[in-house]
């Protein structure tokens, strides 16, 4: 329709990851991604972050699932919004906070 959003804009501005940066994210994704199906779930976050230490959940005020969900949707950027992270999805994070 000639008009682009702010993620599309995002995309085509920021500069890529260096070659060692996305080699270092790469091998995040794969210590998070517990079972190696190229997907990092709320199964495989919760057997390395122990959401019941988050302030929001000691207060009350959210649930150590609903933590881990926004955990991951922080990384669902330019992806489906799904609660499952895929090494694309997760190399586009990094590369959109380089780009800030």
């Amino acid at each position: 329709n000639g008009s682009i959003n702010f993620e599309e804009f995002i995309q085509g501005v920021r500069d890529p990851l260096s070659e060692r940066r996305q080699q270092l994210v790469c091998m995040a994704f794969k210590v998070l991604d517990k079972n190696g199906n190229g997907i990092v779930d709320a199964a495989d976050i919760a057997t390395c972050y122990d959401a019941t230490k988050h302030p929001d959940v000691i207060a009350g005020r959210k649930s150590s699932e609903e933590v881990l969900a926004e955990f991951l949707d922080t990384f669902d950027v330019g992806g489906v919004h799904d609660g499952k992270v895929t090494l694309d999805e997760f190399i586009n994070y990094y590369t959109n906070i380089g780009a800030n």
